[in-house]
């Protein structure tokens, strides 16, 4: 039997070619089969929930995974993984029916084989443990406060449903099976009277803040109520106060403004009411020595009504050196001081008026 050598078989170029042929697939296995991680989200869809039972416990829907293992396989995954949780046996409590652990819920979804190819380093929620309550519900009849600052009558009164039906975990439902009745507070104003049905929707707020999974049944209100009162109209002088953080930089022309209002019959000789009225303007960005016209700004208390507000006064924009304030021993020249004096007379006896 005669041997040849392999040389006398392949040429020097053919064994290159082979050399080469046999170092990238060795190239190829080394790098794709190299070892890598990567980090899973995993969406939990929880199905069959029993209809007569309440999941009181937090429910987590996001569990973040992360994976060790062969490259090649790692870069098939998807990023995303969707978790059909069956729950329809879970009991009243937080028993071993109510214990699922997310390794083995995802070995039902993904095959055992490819599993094993993977180490889990990380999962942020390993066992989903679930809390379970019956659900028990309560009526209870509605009691409709109306309230406001001024003196006022309801002249009709509607209420759409008359009772809130509450539903919820069995022990939250029970603290409130004390209540006969639960007020719905409805805010009202004086400036409604005279204009027809007033239409408002007012939401449930849950009685006690440890009823934490407690819904409302409806969870708002419809109210609909028309509103009598009397205002009568009366004239007052206001100071303009400038609305800045320094108003010694301006000069405001005039000083004082007379405005027409409507106010509650019962509030026209509260002295106390009619001052809550702020009268302000805001000078604009100005040059010294600029001179601009600017409106005035009404923040009436409630039940007042400001029928002339298309006021503007003149803003000078005076010397920065008026900013910094005189010396103590400065003498005030004495028209001022009479000015202020003056001022002061005329609210006074306005306000025994």
């Amino acid at each position: 039997m005669k041997f040849c050598n392999l040389p006398d078989i392949v040429s020097r170029p053919q064994l290159l070619l082979l050399a080469l042929c046999l170092a990238l697939s060795m190239w190829y296995f080394v790098t794709r089969h190299e070892t890598s991680e990567t980090e899973l989200e995993i969406l939990v869809n929880y199905q069959g929930i029993p209809k007569d039972l309440f999941i009181t416990s937090d429910l987590i829907y996001r569990i973040h995974e992360r994976i060790r293992g062969p490259k090649l396989l790692i870069d098939k995954l998807p990023k995303t993984f969707d978790l059909p949780l069956d729950v329809s046996k879970i009991k009243v409590g937080d028993g071993y029916t109510n214990t699922f652990s997310v390794v083995d819920e995802l070995g039902k979804i993904i095959n055992k084989n490819q599993m094993r190819a993977f180490t889990i380093v990380n999962l942020d929620h390993p066992m989903i443990t679930l809390q379970a309550e019956y659900i028990d519900s309560i009526s209870i009849p509605l009691v409709f406060r109306y309230r406001s600052n001024t003196d006022l009558s309801i002249i009709t009164h509607k209420i759409d449903p008359n009772s809130v039906v509450f539903v919820g975990p069995e022990n939250e439902i029970k603290r409130l099976k004390q209540l006969t009745s639960w007020p719905i507070d409805v805010r009202v104003d004086l400036l409604d009277a005279g204009k027809g049905p007033i239409l408002k929707d007012i939401p449930i707020i849950i009685p006690f803040n440890g009823c934490t999974h407690v819904k409302p049944q409806p969870s708002s209100i419809h109210v609909e109520y028309e509103i009598r009162g009397e205002r009568v109209e009366i004239i007052r002088q206001y100071e303009i106060q400038l609305a800045v953080a320094n108003p010694d930089l301006y000069d405001i022309s005039p000083s004082m403004v007379n405005v027409r209002l409507k106010v509650p019959a019962n509030k026209q000789q509260d002295t106390h009411y009619l001052k809550e009225l702020r009268v302000t303007a805001l000078p604009p960005n100005m040059k010294e020595g600029e001179r601009r016209r600017v409106p005035l700004s009404f923040t009436p208390p409630e039940g007042m009504e400001i029928i002339d507000n298309n006021k503007t006064v003149t803003i000078i924009r005076l010397s920065d050196a008026k900013e910094h304030p005189a010396p103590v021993f400065s003498v005030p020249p004495q028209d001022t001081i009479k000015a202020k004096k003056k001022r002061q007379k005329r609210l006074e006896k306005q306000d025994k008026q």
